[in-house]
């Protein structure tokens, strides 16, 4: 009797050891937190970091959290007339000579949701995508005393000339629209570069000492959860 219980509990720890195996290797489906984009006009550019260079401002990087997206596969769009995934030639941040990597970033085509799905190692992640069209977030811009704000009615960025501004004391002075807030304004000397530029107080002067610099006024609607990018660019 005793030798039957002992078999019969070797048995039941087996299967077990069993099942508890095949729940840790089991698939899970993740969700992500849900992301914002903005849908800015065709014109509209903004400056990639990943990139290091101004691109469509309609195409945001897709977070992996995975360190040049290693082990990730099967990208997917549940509504590929509202955000489509393409593949696009990236780079490490703050590295000077980096090896390139093939990055997937959100491409917003009109107004909606949907879904972005893709797999790491066994896992699924999702994540609800709403794509929300673009509205001038500034009650006013200056540099100096010329006034840009109409400049950002329809697009996301203005050129100015570089001769003009040459090693000047420019002051900038920013306002945002009810609802949004300036989050930050960051100047950076070359695209091309590795730098992440600096930061330039609101209502104080920044000077332009090279050519393709550019100011980027970052915005944030807290109710909407809404990020938008003003950029001008001294050529």
């Amino acid at each position: 009797m005793k030798k039957h219980i002992k078999q019969l509990l070797i048995t039941l720890l087996a299967l077990t050891l069993i099942l508890s195996g095949s729940v840790c290797v089991q698939a899970k489906t993740i969700s992500k937190p849900a992301q914002v984009l903005t849908l800015y006009s065709s014109k509209s550019l903004s400056y990639t970091a990943s990139r290091r260079a101004f691109a469509t401002a309609n195409e945001t990087a897709l977070n992996t959290d995975v360190y040049m997206n290693q082990g990730v596969s099967s990208y997917k769009s549940s509504n590929t007339s509202v955000v489509s995934l393409v593949s696009r030639k990236a780079y490490p941040l703050y590295q000077k000579n980096p090896v390139s990597f093939s990055s997937y970033f959100m491409k917003a085509k009109k107004t909606g949701t949907a879904i972005v799905s893709y797999k790491c190692g066994k896992n699924i992640y999702k994540q609800k995508v709403t794509v929300k069209k673009y509205v001038n977030p500034l009650s006013s811009l200056k540099i100096g005393s010329l006034n840009l704000t109409s400049k950002f009615n329809k697009n996301a960025n203005y050129t100015l000339s570089y001769n003009k501004y040459k090693n000047k004391n420019i002051k900038l002075q920013v306002n945002s629209k009810n609802g949004w807030y300036v989050s930050g304004i960051r100047k950076i000397n070359n695209p091309k570069g590795s730098e992440m530029g600096i930061w330039v107080k609101n209502g104080k002067t920044f000077k332009i000492t090279k050519r393709n610099t550019f100011l980027t006024v970052y915005t944030y609607n807290q109710k909407t959860t809404q990020t938008e990018e003003c950029t001008i660019i001294f050529k």
